[in-house]
Protein backbone atom coordinates (compact mmCIF):
# COMPACT_ATOMS: atom_id res chain seq x y z
CA UNK A 1 0.00 0.00 0.00
CA UNK A 2 1.47 3.53 -1.18
CA UNK A 3 1.48 6.63 1.47
CA UNK A 4 -1.33 7.96 -0.88
CA UNK A 5 -3.52 4.78 -0.61
CA UNK A 6 -2.45 4.95 3.43
CA UNK A 7 -3.43 8.21 3.87
CA UNK A 8 -6.62 8.04 2.04
CA UNK A 9 -7.86 4.84 3.99
CA UNK A 10 -6.97 6.97 7.05
CA UNK A 11 -9.53 9.52 5.77
CA UNK A 12 -12.45 7.71 5.27
CA UNK A 13 -11.90 5.60 8.65
CA UNK A 14 -12.09 8.92 10.16
CA UNK A 15 -15.12 10.09 8.27
CA UNK A 16 -16.73 7.12 9.07
CA UNK A 17 -15.81 7.83 12.90
CA UNK A 18 -17.48 11.19 12.67
CA UNK A 19 -20.59 9.64 10.68
CA UNK A 20 -21.04 7.04 13.55
CA UNK A 21 -20.52 9.37 16.58
CA UNK A 22 -23.24 11.56 14.77
CA UNK A 23 -25.34 8.94 14.05
CA UNK A 24 -25.43 7.27 18.03
CA UNK A 25 -26.44 10.96 19.10
CA UNK A 26 -28.90 11.48 16.72
CA UNK A 27 -30.94 8.25 17.22
CA UNK A 28 -30.62 8.79 21.04
CA UNK A 29 -31.23 12.37 21.65
CA UNK A 30 -32.48 14.15 18.12
CA UNK A 31 -31.45 16.27 15.34
CA UNK A 32 -32.00 19.60 17.45
CA UNK A 33 -30.57 18.25 20.49
CA UNK A 34 -27.43 17.38 19.34
CA UNK A 35 -24.31 20.19 18.60
CA UNK A 36 -21.08 19.46 17.11
CA UNK A 37 -19.00 20.02 20.17
CA UNK A 38 -20.90 16.91 21.45
CA UNK A 39 -20.22 15.00 18.05
CA UNK A 40 -16.88 15.87 18.63
CA UNK A 41 -16.76 14.48 22.10
CA UNK A 42 -18.54 11.16 21.02
CA UNK A 43 -15.90 10.75 17.72
CA UNK A 44 -12.92 11.96 20.87
CA UNK A 45 -11.87 13.84 18.20
CA UNK A 46 -11.42 17.62 18.20
CA UNK A 47 -14.21 20.21 16.84
CA UNK A 48 -11.60 21.78 14.18
CA UNK A 49 -11.32 18.08 12.71
CA UNK A 50 -14.88 17.78 12.78
CA UNK A 51 -15.23 20.43 10.45
CA UNK A 52 -12.27 19.59 8.92
CA UNK A 53 -14.65 16.74 7.31
CA UNK A 54 -18.41 18.31 7.42
CA UNK A 55 -18.66 22.11 6.34
CA UNK A 56 -21.86 22.02 9.66
CA UNK A 57 -24.36 19.79 10.91
CA UNK A 58 -26.59 19.37 8.12
CA UNK A 59 -24.27 18.60 5.97
CA UNK A 60 -23.44 15.72 8.68
CA UNK A 61 -27.32 14.97 8.86
CA UNK A 62 -27.47 14.89 4.90
CA UNK A 63 -25.19 11.90 4.63
CA UNK A 64 -26.70 10.18 7.29
CA UNK A 65 -30.26 10.39 5.99
CA UNK A 66 -28.46 9.18 2.84
CA UNK A 67 -27.42 6.40 4.37
CA UNK A 68 -31.07 5.63 5.67
CA UNK A 69 -32.50 5.89 2.30
CA UNK A 70 -30.33 3.71 0.88
CA UNK A 71 -30.84 0.83 3.26
CA UNK A 72 -34.57 1.41 2.93
CA UNK A 73 -34.71 0.87 -0.71
CA UNK A 74 -32.84 -2.14 -0.90
CA UNK A 75 -34.86 -3.84 2.26
CA UNK A 76 -37.77 -3.56 0.37
CA UNK A 77 -36.03 -4.40 -2.98
CA UNK A 78 -34.92 -7.30 -1.36
CA UNK A 79 -38.22 -8.63 0.03
CA UNK A 80 -40.00 -7.62 -3.04
CA UNK A 81 -37.54 -9.57 -5.90
CA UNK A 82 -37.45 -12.31 -2.92
CA UNK A 83 -41.15 -12.87 -2.72
CA UNK A 84 -42.63 -15.68 -5.06
CA UNK A 85 -46.22 -15.80 -6.43
CA UNK A 86 -48.22 -12.73 -7.85
CA UNK A 87 -48.29 -9.08 -7.42
CA UNK A 88 -50.55 -8.82 -4.60
CA UNK A 89 -48.10 -10.89 -2.75
CA UNK A 90 -45.34 -8.54 -3.72
CA UNK A 91 -47.29 -5.80 -2.53
CA UNK A 92 -47.69 -7.85 0.90
CA UNK A 93 -44.28 -8.20 0.88
CA UNK A 94 -43.34 -4.02 0.39
CA UNK A 95 -45.17 -3.45 3.25
CA UNK A 96 -44.19 -5.60 5.33
CA UNK A 97 -40.31 -4.95 4.41
CA UNK A 98 -41.00 -1.33 5.14
CA UNK A 99 -42.68 -1.80 8.98
CA UNK A 100 -39.73 -4.47 9.55
CA UNK A 101 -37.76 -1.38 8.68
CA UNK A 102 -39.05 0.98 10.49
CA UNK A 103 -38.45 -1.66 13.55
CA UNK A 104 -35.39 -2.35 13.20
CA UNK A 105 -33.68 0.67 12.19
CA UNK A 106 -35.83 3.65 14.02
CA UNK A 107 -32.91 5.90 14.25
CA UNK A 108 -32.77 5.96 10.51
CA UNK A 109 -36.53 5.95 9.87
CA UNK A 110 -36.82 9.22 12.55
CA UNK A 111 -34.26 11.21 10.06
CA UNK A 112 -35.90 10.18 7.10
CA UNK A 113 -38.76 11.49 8.41
CA UNK A 114 -37.22 14.69 9.32
CA UNK A 115 -36.16 15.32 6.18
CA UNK A 116 -39.52 14.72 4.84
CA UNK A 117 -41.25 17.07 7.28
CA UNK A 118 -39.85 19.94 5.27
CA UNK A 119 -37.48 20.83 7.81
CA UNK A 120 -35.12 21.79 5.60
CA UNK A 121 -35.03 24.17 2.95
CA UNK A 122 -33.60 22.33 0.46
CA UNK A 123 -33.63 25.14 -2.61
CA UNK A 124 -31.15 26.83 -0.28
CA UNK A 125 -28.89 24.16 0.44
CA UNK A 126 -27.06 23.77 -2.77
CA UNK A 127 -23.88 22.55 -0.74
CA UNK A 128 -25.61 19.59 -0.62
CA UNK A 129 -27.11 18.70 -3.85
CA UNK A 130 -25.61 15.87 -4.43
CA UNK A 131 -26.91 14.19 -1.13
CA UNK A 132 -30.44 15.69 -1.42
CA UNK A 133 -30.90 14.37 -5.43
CA UNK A 134 -29.67 10.75 -4.37
CA UNK A 135 -32.47 10.93 -1.90
CA UNK A 136 -34.60 11.77 -4.22
CA UNK A 137 -33.83 9.50 -6.40
CA UNK A 138 -33.84 6.43 -4.26
CA UNK A 139 -37.01 7.56 -2.79
CA UNK A 140 -38.70 8.15 -6.46
CA UNK A 141 -37.13 4.46 -7.21
CA UNK A 142 -39.33 2.68 -4.36
CA UNK A 143 -42.39 4.87 -6.03
CA UNK A 144 -42.04 3.60 -9.08
CA UNK A 145 -41.51 -0.22 -7.08
CA UNK A 146 -44.62 0.09 -5.86
CA UNK A 147 -46.41 1.41 -9.13
CA UNK A 148 -44.61 -1.27 -11.46
CA UNK A 149 -45.79 -3.68 -8.79
CA UNK A 150 -49.52 -2.32 -9.23
CA UNK A 151 -49.30 -2.31 -13.20
CA UNK A 152 -48.19 -6.17 -12.92
CA UNK A 153 -50.68 -6.81 -10.36
CA UNK A 154 -53.26 -5.63 -13.10
CA UNK A 155 -52.06 -7.44 -15.68
CA UNK A 156 -52.31 -10.88 -13.72
CA UNK A 157 -55.79 -10.00 -12.37
CA UNK A 158 -54.32 -10.37 -9.08
CA UNK A 159 -54.52 -6.14 -8.42
CA UNK A 160 -58.40 -4.74 -8.99
CA UNK A 161 -58.38 -2.76 -12.44
CA UNK A 162 -61.16 0.36 -11.64
CA UNK A 163 -58.57 2.42 -10.39
CA UNK A 164 -55.28 3.99 -11.85
CA UNK A 165 -52.46 2.09 -11.17
CA UNK A 166 -50.60 5.02 -10.33
CA UNK A 167 -53.17 6.74 -7.38
CA UNK A 168 -53.64 3.01 -6.09
CA UNK A 169 -49.92 2.57 -5.89
CA UNK A 170 -50.18 6.26 -3.95
CA UNK A 171 -52.84 5.20 -1.92
CA UNK A 172 -51.20 2.04 -1.02
CA UNK A 173 -48.10 3.97 0.21
CA UNK A 174 -49.94 6.49 1.73
CA UNK A 175 -51.86 3.29 4.27
CA UNK A 176 -48.80 1.10 4.78
CA UNK A 177 -46.50 4.08 6.21
CA UNK A 178 -49.59 5.36 8.54
CA UNK A 179 -48.42 2.51 9.98
CA UNK A 180 -44.83 2.76 9.98
CA UNK A 181 -45.13 6.14 10.96
CA UNK A 182 -47.70 5.47 14.22
CA UNK A 183 -47.44 8.11 16.86
CA UNK A 184 -46.54 7.26 20.49
CA UNK A 185 -50.34 8.11 21.26
CA UNK A 186 -51.64 5.33 18.89
CA UNK A 187 -48.94 2.74 20.55
CA UNK A 188 -49.89 3.38 24.33
CA UNK A 189 -54.09 3.33 23.37
CA UNK A 190 -53.09 -0.30 22.06
CA UNK A 191 -51.73 -0.63 25.19
CA UNK A 192 -54.08 0.24 27.20
CA UNK A 193 -56.68 -1.54 25.56
CA UNK A 194 -54.63 -4.63 25.40
CA UNK A 195 -54.47 -4.85 21.56
CA UNK A 196 -51.82 -6.81 19.63
CA UNK A 197 -49.68 -4.68 17.65
CA UNK A 198 -48.69 -7.50 15.39
CA UNK A 199 -51.85 -9.52 14.95
CA UNK A 200 -52.89 -5.82 14.26
CA UNK A 201 -50.74 -4.79 11.63
CA UNK A 202 -51.62 -8.18 10.28
CA UNK A 203 -55.19 -7.45 9.83
CA UNK A 204 -54.40 -4.38 8.66
CA UNK A 205 -52.15 -5.53 5.84
CA UNK A 206 -55.19 -8.25 4.71
CA UNK A 207 -57.39 -5.13 5.16
CA UNK A 208 -55.44 -3.19 2.55
CA UNK A 209 -54.72 -6.50 0.27
CA UNK A 210 -58.57 -7.53 0.13
CA UNK A 211 -59.29 -3.66 -0.83
CA UNK A 212 -56.40 -3.85 -3.81
CA UNK A 213 -57.45 -7.35 -4.92
CA UNK A 214 -58.83 -7.89 -8.38
CA UNK A 215 -61.46 -10.48 -9.10
CA UNK A 216 -59.25 -12.71 -10.93
CA UNK A 217 -57.13 -12.86 -7.98
CA UNK A 218 -55.30 -15.76 -6.92
CA UNK A 219 -55.38 -17.21 -3.30
CA UNK A 220 -51.56 -17.40 -1.59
Amino acid sequence: MTITERKEREREERRMQIISAAEHLFFEYGYDQVSMEQIANEAELSKGTIFFYFKNKEALYFTIVLQGIKLFHQKISDAVHECEGPAISQLTALGMAGIRFSREYPGYRSMILLFKSGRFSLDQRESYNDEVTEFISHSEAMISLTEDIVESGVEDGSIRSDIDPIELAIIVRMMISSVMDKSPEFVWSLKRRDIDEDLLISHYLNLIESIVRGNGSIDV
